[in-house]
């Protein structure tokens, strides 16, 4: 099985929701963060509400936009 190559600036959706499904929706990728000691990689991710979030790759799909703001800050 091969993953998918998950880079800064691409938008990713949860796979699957947090317990209060407050996670939900498209997310910007900012930052790639060390892989776990389990081998999983992780990203720091930006919601359209401003909120930060760590996410594991098992966590998030790749959606098939770009961010709008990708490359300006």
């Amino acid at each position: 099985m091969t993953e998918r190559i998950i880079k800064v600036g691409d938008i990713v959706n949860l796979s699957f929701g947090f317990a209060d499904r407050s996670g939900e929706g498209d997310y910007e990728v900012f930052r790639v963060m060390p892989v776990r000691e389990s081998g999983e990689r992780q990203y720091r991710v930006r919601g359209a509400d401003g909120h930060e979030r760590a996410i594991g790759h098992d966590q998030i799909v790749l959606s098939t936009t770009k961010s709008p703001a990708s490359g300006s800050r």
